[in-house]
């Protein structure tokens, strides 16, 4: 049985050199016979005028993974998104914190605190 991972990524607004690590980081996982739900390439991206087509395919391959890989930018609102349904499947699926740019510990709650907490 192929393991399935689930990338939590920026889409829209990724720079280039974040989508260089995300395509290489996928490379790797997949020339290991991992099975990864990556995005931007995975998902028609097309928009239906409010985002439904989008996130419910995003749902759909997140409930069949076996792990969440998270990278991390703080800037990308579907991150936010995918990272409330991650959390939801938590007790579920391991996941992972794989690249992280912009993050840094906060004295105060922030989603790169609870990331960090959350895939130990």
């Amino acid at each position: 049985m192929t393991k399935k991972v689930y990338l939590i990524c920026p889409v829209r607004n990724a720079d280039v050199t974040e989508k260089k690590q995300l395509d290489d980081y996928v490379d790797n996982l997949e020339a290991k016979g991992i099975s990864v739900h990556y995005p931007p390439r995975d998902v028609d991206q097309t928009d239906d005028g409010i985002g439904y087509g989008i996130s419910d395919a995003h749902r759909k391959a997140m409930i069949e993974c076996d792990e969440i890989h998270v990278f991390w930018n703080g800037k990308s609102i579907g991150s936010h998104f995918d990272l409330g349904m991650a959390f939801m499947l938590q007790k579920f699926k391991k996941i992972k914190f794989v690249i992280v740019n912009d993050y840094e510990s906060t004295a105060r709650r922030s989603y790169g605190n609870l990331l960090k907490y959350i895939s130990k």
